[in-house]
């Protein structure tokens, strides 16, 4: 039950959910490995693309993901809001609030974002914490 815990966790993560994913999402997800093994993590997210070795006979584990995003681009409505404030000719301050929409092009954008993880195992090969960084580091949240 806990693997498939995990994988659901993890393809969470992947699935990039525009305005519900969240960096802190991502860690949410991502500290759901911490106590596991490094064999859970290598079922779930695949071999790591690199190992480095602690002094104290614990590794790091560093996953890397890229991915290009592209905006098809278009016209959109941006509303907006024009004040006018005057003196009346009683003395008192008028003011006036004009509310319209403005129409603007923007034109077709492609980008990259990554996300750099990395986990830090124990000599017995148990996952007990992790970092990551990166725009790419993304998920909904859990709670």
């Amino acid at each position: 039950m806990r693997l498939s815990a995990h994988l659901a966790a993890f393809c969470a993560s992947a699935a990039l959910l525009a305005g519900c994913a969240t960096a802190e999402g991502y860690r949410q997800h991502m500290e759901a490995f911490v106590g596991s093994t490094g064999d859970v993590l290598l079922v779930e997210l695949g071999p790591p693309v690199a190992r480095d070795d602690l002094e104290n006979g614990g590794e790091v584990w560093t996953y890397y993901r890229e991915e290009t995003r592209h905006d098809p681009g278009g016209y959109r409505t941006i509303p907006r809001e024009r004040r006018t404030t005057w003196i009346d000719d009683k003395g008192n301050e008028q003011t006036r609030v004009e509310r319209y929409d403005d129409t603007v092009y923007e034109p077709p954008r492609t980008w990259t974002v990554d996300c750099e993880t990395r986990f830090i195992l124990d000599e017995a090969g148990q996952v007990i914490d992790f970092r990551f960084i990166g725009d790419g580091c993304l998920a909904e949240e859990i709670y």
